[in-house]
């Protein structure tokens, strides 16, 4: 499969415009604040102002560079992309060609009788499932039971011990009594939906592929039932088609011979994202298991790269899912993408850094997606610096406003682009604001979360797989206070010491937000109509699924 794409240019775009950003800073800072305060007598916190100039600062810059450019790159790439994807979905299978496709579904205390369901009414006739399970309540295990009996074509393995989470219940099947029984796999999540085509068109990726050994499929949260879910779905539905299908366009190809070797060079890494997507048994056999990490999905993806697979992304092939379904339910996926990305980097960065298989500007995206989440610890450290140390020895309060625009436009990047494509999608003007606002309020509550994370990562504290709730109940205002109370302390601790020392809270309203996130909580508790209808018909799918699945459910459209 040629990409539409002939030339990478994403990067020359973003070194060029980082670099002018660069030099802007750098010659603000070296002579209105390195060159002052060194002549001050002050050699310690003239250093301390080059580091955050050095690190900070250019890092801010180029992933705000990189949020932006993404979309506009998008815009260039997203429709002869999606020309190009049609004509490979508008070739048929061939009649001689029948491999057998295995839908691994794995939940752990969260099975969703309807989702599965729906996922196996798929047009290819070849595809068996397989429930994946390795759950300790025994409310899911007798769930899984019902499912069963009224689906006895399904086969059910029990992963009891439950080692190694997510990768070690697919291992347990993939590498025992499942090896050598299927031509391709596709993972799916417990809330996962599937377009009922899904399987016959991820195979002609691979039919008319070249190389591939992983498809990720696109995805959009449609199945969102209150007022938190409706709001902050937003940001995934921008995230995926942006970001995956810029990486896709820009990634080159690999050639997994003997000596795996490059074909194209690339400029981005495209990476299987855990769940809705298809690898081929020639690829997971050549690197032999899940890795047993957090970051299952890009670890295996890297491992496949190191073979010289190559991985893409299908706009044109969609799931679905569920945006978390509450405040909490976010935090604790945030929480498990920031200590997997540390787990991620320690364990591969070396091994990525010494191929010669991918380019100095995939090894670059590949390490600035890994940052993504934890940069947000390092806004804070970057904070601190310019609302509480640099003060503190008098230095000049206009340098330390200078140096914190490019934290805010770090913060408010990604945010921005999401609120312009809903824009451009008919939402109105003020529901972008409101979302522009309502985002900023909840994803700035979150500094205490990751430099919470990022402090135990340091410390070597292992990373754990949280399963992310799905199930919501009514909260009230001192259970949505209480539950945020380290957020709000953390926040008012940082806000009252800048306030001592600076001498000028308008410097502190990126530390605003943690006092108010818990706000946000309350959101889940409110549902429209519409969410209240659609909660309804998806618990009588789930009686249906279990009971009587001789009635076709067709939820996806």
């Amino acid at each position: 499969m040629v990409s539409y794409s002939k030339k990478s240019t994403l990067y020359l775009w973003i070194f060029t415009a980082w670099a002018l950003l660069m030099f802007l800073f750098g010659y603000y800072t070296v002579r209105d604040g390195i060159i002052v305060t060194w002549d001050q007598g002050k050699p310690v916190m003239a250093v301390l102002e080059g580091v955050n100039f050095g690190v900070f600062t250019n890092l801010f810059l180029f992933f705000s560079v990189q949020n932006f450019t993404y979309p506009i790159m998008y815009q260039h790439i997203k429709n002869p992309e999606a020309k190009h994807e049609r004509k490979i979905l508008a070739k048929p299978l061939p009649s001689d060609w029948h491999p057998i496709v295995k839908l691994l579904y794995t939940t752990y205390n969260d099975f969703i009788p309807y989702a599965l369901n729906e996922c196996m009414n798929q047009t290819y006739d070849n595809v068996k499932t397989v429930i994946l399970d390795n759950s300790t309540d025994q409310h899911f295990i007798n769930l899984i039971r019902q499912f069963c009996k009224v689906h006895p074509d399904v086969e059910w393995v029990r992963d009891v011990p439950n080692h190694h989470a997510k990768a070690g219940n697919l291992d347990n099947y993939l590498c025992h009594e499942g090896r050598d029984t299927y031509d391709y796999f596709v993972i799916l999540d417990s809330d996962e939906l599937l377009q009922p085509d899904f399987v016959e068109k991820c195979l002609k990726f691979f039919y008319y592929g070249n190389h591939l050994g992983i498809l990720q499929c696109n995805h959009i949260s449609g199945r969102n039932d209150n007022a938190f879910m409706d709001m902050f779905a937003h940001s995934g539905n921008s995230f995926w088609p942006v970001q995956n299908s810029v990486r896709s366009s820009e990634n080159g190809y690999l050639a997994p011979t003997k000596h795996p070797q490059v074909i194209k060079p690339g400029d981005t890494v495209d990476i299987g994202l855990g769940h809705g997507v298809m690898v081929s048994r020639k690829c997971f056999d050549s690197f032999g298991e899940f890795p047993w990490m957090v970051a299952e999905d890009m670890c295996s993806s890297c491992e496949a790269l190191l073979k010289g697979w190559n991985i893409k992304f299908a706009t044109q092939i969609y799931g679905n899912e569920e945006f978390p379904i509450n405040m909490e339910a976010l935090m604790v996926r945030s929480s498990k993408f920031c200590s997997a990305n540390f787990q991620f980097f320690n364990r591969y960065v070396r091994r990525l850094f010494k191929t010669k298989l991918l380019t100095r500007r995939q090894k670059l995206d590949l390490l600035s997606f890994t940052l993504n989440v934890p940069t947000f610890a390092l806004m804070y450290m970057s904070l601190i610096l310019c609302s509480i140390v640099f003060p503190l020895d008098r230095v000049p309060m206009g340098y330390n406003a200078i140096m914190l625009l490019p934290t805010l436009l770090c913060y408010f990047s990604q945010s921005i682009t999401d609120g312009v494509f809903e824009f451009q999608d008919g939402m109105p003007f003020w529901d972008v604001m409101k979302y522009e606002l309502e985002s900023m309020i909840m994803y700035g509550s979150f500094y205490y979360l990751t430099v919470k994370c990022t402090v135990l990562a340091l410390l070597g504290v292992p990373a754990k797989f949280n399963v992310t709730p799905k199930s919501n109940t009514k909260i009230t205002y001192h259970q949505a206070f209480m539950e945020n109370i380290g957020s709000i302390t953390f926040s008012l601790i940082t806000i009252i010491t800048c306030i001592v020392i600076s001498r000028s809270s308008w410097i502190l309203l990126s530390f605003v937000p943690g006092c108010l996130g818990w706000l946000m909580s309350l959101k889940a508790n409110h549902q429209s109509k519409s969410d209240k209808k659609k909660q309804k018909i998806l618990s009588d799918y789930n009686y249906y699924a279990l009971y009587h699945p001789e009635h076709v459910l067709k939820w996806y459209e």
